[in-house]
């Protein structure tokens, strides 16, 4: 996400609490863009495909959501040709479990992050996904090493 001086980032998480953290950790690490969140995958979708609507610079998505779940919301937005090169960060979830990151990666995310239990350590993992050059990485071939970024 290097070389912009301005982003937009959307967030959906049917949590308020981790909203709250994440919008803080953006502040405290000096995040020079918006942040959009949502509580679920459906809102999601039905923001990105309202042609009103600017295109994120990059979707940070919860594994576990109602109505739609992230892998859901994921394999959505893939499906979507407009949307198929969106960096997604999916998924930002408290799961660390082998078999969640690799459905993650399959359905195309481009990243994986457990959310961190402290804060200092999420704003460590914003600090390296801001750092990633996503237009690069998407052309790259994912693998568990590069997939999960973690503090």
């Amino acid at each position: 996400m290097k070389n912009k001086t301005h982003y937009k980032i959307v967030l959906t998480d049917d949590d308020p609490d981790d909203q709250d953290f994440f919008r803080e950790a953006l502040l405290e690490i000096g995040f020079p863009g918006t942040l959009e969140c949502y509580n679920n995958g459906q809102e999601l979708v039905n923001f990105l495909t309202d042609k009103n609507n600017p295109v994120p610079d990059l979707v940070f998505l919860d594994l576990n959501m109602p109505i739609l779940s992230g892998l859901e919301t994921l394999q959505q937005i893939r499906d979507i040709e407009q949307f198929s090169k969106i960096p997604i960060i999916a998924i930002y979830s408290t799961s660390s479990s082998p078999s969640d990151k690799e459905k993650s990666l399959l359905a195309g995310a481009n990243a994986y992050i457990t959310k961190p239990s402290q804060f200092s350590d999420l704003k460590a993992v914003l600090k390296k996904v801001f750092a990633i050059s996503w237009i690069a990485e998407a052309n790259e071939t994912k693998n568990m090493k590069n997939f999960v970024i973690s503090a």
